[in-house]
């Protein structure tokens, strides 16, 4: 079964200036969710540090992680985007930006010595944030009647779901939210428990931190 669940960071961070060889290195990681805020992120770093000559980044965008880059920004090809991604990628972190900005100092690092020096800097970022995981979750719309409230609570606090909103008129209206992985299950459950007296419709649902 697929995992209904992803890591990501829960707020910006920046971690405290790397220096290596006289050059300066600056991580930022921020959490972000399209494009738009990437390019936000990144061109807002390039006038804060509007002098240092490098601005390398990676992110990891998507429940899957299918929106990918790695940009050296000037550096030799593969020495500093491709670092940063790997680091992002060996923690399984999606939704993510981490940029390391870059002061040169003078001295040369050669292509191991600045791809090490990208590495460390965009680890420290990732091992100072609050790493979260969020759960996909998926809507179902219940109605019910008032003789059977109590019994659908208890389905749906073994199910670990969360009632979203509630209607109360001639019957009982409920908004419920489910892990993605437990909805299959859940609306069994419904039907064998209550022998179809209780209408339930799964919807698409938002993500869920933890």
């Amino acid at each position: 079964m697929q995992d209904d669940f992803y890591f990501t960071i829960q707020s910006p961070l920046r971690a405290p200036d790397m220096r290596v060889k006289g050059s300066r290195f600056i991580a930022s990681i921020f959490p972000v969710a399209n494009k738009n805020e990437i390019e936000h992120a990144v061109d807002s770093l390039r006038k804060e540090f509007h002098d240092a000559r490098h601005h390398s980044f990676a992110y990891r965008v998507g429940a899957d992680a299918k929106l990918i880059r790695a940009a050296d920004d000037g550096e030799p090809n593969g020495t500093a985007g491709r670092p940063i991604l790997l680091v992002l990628t060996s923690q399984k972190l999606t939704n993510v930006l981490l940029v390391v900005s870059r002061y040169f100092g003078g001295t040369k690092l050669g292509t191991g010595g600045l791809a090490r020096a990208y590495a460390e800097a965009a680890q420290q970022a990732v091992s100072m944030s609050k790493i979260v995981k969020v759960y996909l979750t998926t809507g179902v719309d219940v109605q019910i009647l008032y003789e059977d409230l109590p019994q659908m609570e208890r389905l749906i606090h073994a199910f670990e779901g969360h009632i979203e909103e509630s209607t109360y008129l001639d019957s009982v209206a409920l908004r419920i939210s489910l892990r993605q992985s437990m909805v299959e299950q859940f609306l069994h459950a419904v039907t064998d428990t209550f022998h179809g007296r209780v209408n339930a419709v799964a919807h698409s649902g938002n993500p869920i931190l933890q």
